[in-house]
């Protein structure tokens, strides 16, 4: 992956293909939700925005939790290291805290939340594995994870009045992960965990399943309801 050198600030093509990406998964959200109420959408707008920005702050300092020594030695290399996987796992939970406590605390439509969420993750996603395929060879199973993801928001846009839905949400994640693992299945870089799959494909597995557990459950109990 280049870079390009500002001073002593290294940027990686990676950060600008991940701005340029979460930028256009907001302006998906934009308008998929702008059949909301006014104060509804402008709440859950701001407060996932927030929830991203102190996301990628704890990212970025996450290195300060997970080589704390290193880091205190040294804190200039804090403008060349990040957190990893492991920060964004941190930043990811932290992210989905703030969302839960306000939806909770503020007894906001949480169902709206999540779906509104989910389709920003997945539309960025999917321009971030469109970018890599012209900027970091990202060959066909970025070709198959652009096409999954705009599925799974075009499936989203057309029940975008089910919003606030349950349903909506878990049918979405079924989709998602159903998609990415028949995507994965031609990756040759996936490192074989157990059964053949590797670690990924049956994390993406087992969401599929469970999501098909709860889908069911949902129809059932729509159809006693009627």
């Amino acid at each position: 992956m280049q870079v390009i050198m500002i001073g002593p600030i290294m940027l990686k093509y990676s950060l600008i293909m991940a701005i340029i990406a979460a930028s256009t998964g907001y302006l998906v959200i934009l308008f998929r939700t702008r059949h909301l109420d006014t104060r509804l959408r402008k709440a859950v707008l701001d407060d996932l925005m927030v929830a991203l920005l102190i996301g990628i702050l704890i990212w970025r300092l996450s290195p300060f939790v997970f080589n704390a020594k290193a880091m205190m030695h040294s804190p200039k290399s804090l403008l060349y290291y990040t957190g990893g996987t492991s920060g964004i796992l941190l930043a990811a939970l932290a992210a989905v805290l703030i969302i839960a406590y306000k939806c909770v605390k503020q007894h906001k439509p949480w169902t709206v939340y999540a779906n509104t969420g989910l389709t920003w993750l997945i539309s960025a996603y999917g321009i971030w594995d469109l970018l890599r395929i012209f900027l970091d060879d990202g060959g066909y199973p970025a070709v198959g994870t652009a096409i999954v993801a705009a599925a799974v928001v075009v499936y989203q846009f057309r029940h975008r009045e089910r919003i606030f839905s349950s349903y909506l949400l878990v049918c979405t994640v079924m989709w998602s992960a159903i998609g990415l693992f028949a995507v994965s299945l031609v990756d040759e870089s996936v490192e074989a965990l157990w059964l053949g799959l590797g670690g990924m494909q049956l994390i993406l597995l087992f969401m599929a399943i469970m999501a098909l557990i709860m889908k069911v459950i949902l129809e059932k109990k729509e159809s006693q309801c009627t």
